[in-house]
Parts: structure tokens; sequence; C-alpha cells
């Protein structure tokens, strides 16, 4: 039996009316990559119901890894988050109307948190690609951030990417998406190699 892959995307919001992490999410579902499937979860811009469709995911798919996507204001390319800040200063409120200006994520957790995904492997797999990528010390203080911060204390396998908002290019983020889901089961594979050598 396959491996999950968690990958997940964003619902529309704000001035999004479409949102492209979760459309690429949304095509991915079900591909095989070297003995992991991909399933998609989306997850709406309302950080107490993105949490709760996460903790049933977690218990229903189990899965190895998690790679949550969602939109940036640069069009320019892709950034792979290093870290995650335990701090909410939401610009715009979420769909349920909720903006937290200067809170926390979790009361007495770590100021930061890392991914501890392959972030030099997915930005070699974006660039080869042809796409634009860099590594990003700042996931910001919106819902990107705090859903990073949330999976990281509980999952082993985690990181987060951000993609290009524009919808005309969801040709474009779901190859990212793809190269940088297919990074990470690459090291997936060989880290059970490894183990069983």
């Amino acid at each position: 039996m396959l491996e999950t892959l968690l990958v997940t995307g964003f619902g529309p919001f704000g001035p999004h009316a479409t949102n492209v992490s979760e459309q690429a999410a949304a095509r991915l579902d079900g591909l095989e990559l070297d003995g992991f499937v991909i399933r998609a979860l989306p997850l709406p811009v309302a950080f107490e119901r993105a949490v709760a469709l996460l903790e049933e995911a977690l218990e229903t798919e189990r899965p190895v890894a998690v790679l949550a996507t969602g939109i940036h204001r640069d069009p320019a390319g892709f950034r792979i988050e290093l870290a995650a800040r335990n701090e909410r200063d939401d610009p715009l409120p979420g769909v349920d109307g909720v903006q937290v200006r200067g809170g926390t994520i979790e009361d007495g957790g770590p100021p930061m948190v890392f991914s501890t995904l392959p972030v030099g492997a997915i930005k070699r797999a974006l660039e080869e690609e042809g796409l634009a990528a860099e590594l990003s010390d700042d996931a910001g203080r919106f819902l990107c951030n705090a859903v990073f911060y949330w999976l990281a204390r509980r999952v082993p396998q985690v990181g987060f990417l951000h993609v290009p908002p524009a919808p005309d290019g969801l040709e474009a983020v779901t190859r990212g998406v793809r190269a940088a889901a297919r990074a990470v089961a690459e090291r997936l594979a060989a880290q059970r190699v490894e183990a069983s050598a």
C-alpha cells in the first residue's frame, strides 16, 4: 500500500476569487511518485476551520509528509519557506470574518519552527522546470505562516511552498508543486533505502 504525501492549498479569499494553490493541489490528487501517493486537501482561509480539516486528514490519511502551499504577493516566482514564527498578524480577515492582530499561534510554543523537507532539492527541482525559486526565511504572519507552524508542531516531515498568485499561471504553478512533491518523494524513498541497508 502506498504511503501518503499530503499536499494542501488554500481556497479563495479577499481579492482572490480563485486560488491557484488549491487548484494546483487538486490537479495532483492521486498522483503516484516513487512509492507515495499525493492526497490533496483544500483548506479554507480561516485558521480554526483549516486546523479542524488538518486534524481529520492527519488521522485518516496518516501522511508521511505534508507539503503545504499558498499564494504570495510576488508574481515573480516560488518561495520555499525555511521557517514559521509563532506570531499572527492578519492583514485581512479570513473568510469567516476573523482577523487576529498581534497574537500567537500556540501559547508557550517555541518562537520559531523549521522546515524538515529537502528545501535545497525542492529549489533545484523548481529550477530544473525553468521556474524561478528562492529560499525564504519569512513566511509572513498570516494564515500560511500559521498553518505551517501548526503542522510543524505535529508532523515530522513538513514544509511550506509559496506560489505565484496569477490565476492564469495555473499550469506553471501545478508544474512547480508537482516538482516540489517529487523532490520530497525522492528524499523519502532514499531515506527508506538507507534505513533498510
